[in-house]
């Protein structure tokens, strides 16, 4: 039997410094920096990862077991995720690695209809290999 998943991976608006930081229904146990395989698209007032190979950039919250079903629901609700209404974002489990060297598994969020977004614009990797959105 797998462990249970305990850590959620944020790569806009829900980062520190970002416009939902303060969104989270918990306080986190521990915020670290991890990447994921993905391709980030940079809409403007927040960013849509959809399928890809770049290394895209972003903060892995660790939060209690406990903490975790009703911060899932706080931000499916903020993703537009299982609402009434047509997704725009989907939640799926992916495999994180921290920049300390470690595998998390972990919830994230990725854009529902990627090709509704076929020609917005990429995030491309910074000089350290990094994806990175930032709204500040």
């Amino acid at each position: 039997m797998s462990e249970p998943v305990t850590a959620i991976f944020v790569y806009g608006t829900l980062q520190r410094g970002e416009v939902r930081e303060r969104c989270w229904p918990h306080a986190p146990m521990k915020i670290e920096w991890g990447t994921i395989r993905g391709l980030l698209r940079d809409l403007g007032e927040y960013p849509a990862l959809v399928a890809g190979e770049d290394l895209v950039l972003g903060e892995l919250w660790h939060l209690a077991d406990g903490d975790m079903t009703s911060t899932l629901a706080a931000l499916d609700e903020i993703e537009c995720y299982g609402q009434d209404d047509v997704d725009l974002y989907v939640r799926e489990i992916v495999m994180c690695h921290t920049l300390a060297g470690d595998e998390r598994r972990a919830f994230t969020y990725r854009y529902a209809n990627p090709a509704d977004i076929a020609m917005v614009q990429v995030v491309v990797p910074g000089s350290d290999g990094f994806c990175h959105w930032t709204g500040r």
